[in-house]
């Protein structure tokens, strides 16, 4: 450990001698939304890429920008669902707020943004389609009445996602703005899960206005909607300023691109796409639609075929013979050269050091794990056969842990928790997932005080601990769900290991729960 220490110190040392410049990547940059049509990738992002700089990669084959924009600007369309809670809970007081806020957010809505006026309460009810012109949304706002019976929210935003596609070849952003106290009454129907899974799938917006009596703390199941679709939260109250709420619900501040999709890649597979201007760097996985590009041929005249083919043979490549010259600056020439290969020749010298170290590094891991799994399938040969992997450490370990796959109920994982547990892609985590949306290294489990926390050490890809995005590390219980791209994984049972005893001739591990 003290000798890789020492190299890393040395290698740190010497990169920051060679004069090479970095740009360091902002986080930041998130894509709202992102969808293909035909050979065309359109992605919505809420910062503005340099378009001189700006590059994307679609599994690592290049892909050409051919436009890109301000959102609000003429060049793009906005495609807007409001979305009015009209059931009885909501507060009396806030109704006269609500409407007039809808009547300032059509007032001050961009010429090239339609809106849809729908009503929600035991069922939903278009007032107003699609629409530019302001006198038909404002009629349809002066439609609205708070007499619904119950409020069924998911439901509500589920059956109103539109298709998403470019309208009129240009590129379109589309969002929902829900207005609603929160109280939803649904018994059937869309879940909040199935709703989760499409806004996430989809990279579908969703705004909400949370309606309440007085200034509140965040409801927590419209939170969870926002943090899910990548929308933003505001709440209106008796006193809120109607005009203030509805200039800040504009689309502003977003911007887009245009791609052309190699037609190869258009064959219903999910691809990971890279996206980078020098300053800011994006990755996601996207499921990219089926489409047959049409090889356009152009047919050669009769009376000029035989022509054209001769020429073909006969074509040969010019050669350009480069003779050296002399000068005076040759000198000079020589010496930055000489820079150049040394510069070269130690970032060699440090990539084979860190590589050997790592390739140590990982034998030695490997190595302790294959003893470790060895060991732990002599322990007991009536093991429960969908067991995919059972620690034999647990005598060393202060807790034990048990999870399970809800994408593949028979696979479960029995581990001790000593030092860090890896979940991940990589072969060096303890627990070893195959699917391409998580992380190499995606999270890490370990002990903190008198429990297990999680921390999320993934730069790419979000670990969400019960629907809820784990920013630093969160503590760990019994029941958890935890979520990385497409994988799920329950959290069974966390315990603290006892004494080995022995009963009916067998030897059994008997375990104490931990305190929650």
């Amino acid at each position: 450990m003290r000798k890789y220490f020492c190299m890393m110190s040395l290698i740190s040392a010497i990169l920051m001698i060679i004069p090479f410049n970095i740009a360091k990547a902002d986080t930041n940059a998130d894509v709202l939304q992102v969808y293909v049509s035909e050979q065309t990738m359109t992605a919505f992002t809420n910062v503005e890429l340099n378009s001189d700089a700006l590059s994307c990669a679609i599994s690592n084959q290049s892909s050409e920008i051919t436009k890109s924009g301000l959102v609000s600007g003429e060049d793009a369309l906005i495609k807007t669902t409001v979305l009015i809670d009209i059931s009885t809970s909501m507060p009396s007081a806030t109704r006269n707020n609500v409407i007039e806020t809808l009547n300032k957010l059509v007032e001050i809505k961009s010429a090239s943004e339609d809106m849809k006026i729908v009503t929600f309460g035991d069922e939903l009810n278009i007032l107003q389609d699609f629409s530019v012109d302001r006198y038909d949304l404002s009629n349809a706002i002066g439609k609205i009445k708070f007499d619904g019976t119950q409020s069924r929210i998911y439901d509500a935003i589920y059956n109103t996602i539109p298709a998403i596609t470019p309208s009129g070849n240009k590129p379109t952003f589309y969002r929902t703005i829900v207005i609603t106290d929160g109280v939803d009454d649904t018994d059937s129907g869309i879940t909040k899960e199935e709703l989760f899974i499409r806004l996430q799938n989809e990279h579908y917006l969703v705004d909400v206005i949370a309606v309440s009596r007085s200034e509140t703390a965040e409801n927590k199941e419209l939170s969870a909607i926002v943090r899910m679709s990548g929308g933003r939260y505001f709440t209106l109250v008796p006193n809120t300023d109607a005009a203030e709420l509805a200039k800040t619900l504009e689309v502003s501040g977003y911007y887009y691109f245009e791609a052309t999709v190699p037609g190869a890649l258009l064959d219903g597979s999910t691809r990971q796409v890279d996206i980078k201007d020098g300053t800011h760097s994006i990755s996601l996985d996207i499921k990219f639609p089926v489409f047959d590009v049409p090889v356009v041929e152009t047919p050669i005249p009769k009376e000029e075929a035989s022509v054209v083919e001769v020429s073909r043979v006969s074509e040969v490549p010019e050669v350009t013979v480069l003779l050296p010259i002399e000068d005076e600056t040759e000198e000079q020439t020589d010496d930055n050269s000489m820079i150049i290969y040394i510069c070269v020749a130690v970032v060699l010298i440090i990539i084979i050091a860190v590589i050997i170290v790592v390739m140590y590094t990982k034998k030695k891991k490997e190595a302790m794990r294959l003893d470790t799994e060895n060991t732990a399938m002599s322990l007991d040969d009536d093991l429960d056969e969908k067991t995919d992997f059972i620690s034999s450490d647990y005598q060393n370990a202060q807790f034990t842990i048990k999870l399970s796959s809800r994408n593949n109920p028979s696979k479960t994982w029995t581990l001790p928790v000593l030092g860090e547990l890896l979940i991940g892609r990589s072969k060096r985590c303890s627990i070893q997932l195959d699917d391409i949306s998580v992380s190499r290294e995606q999270c890490k489990i370990e002990v903190k005080g008198t429990g297990l926390v999680i921390t999320n050490i993934s730069l790419t890809n979000k670990t969400i601990l019960n629907n809820v995005k784990i920013i630093d590390s969160s503590p760990l219980k019994s029941g958890d769900i935890l979520k990385f791209g497409r994988e799920i994984l329950h959290v069974d049972n966390i315990q603290t290991s006892g004494d080995l005893v022995s009963k009916s001739g067998k030897t059994e591990l008997l375990f104490q729960e931990c305190i929650k």
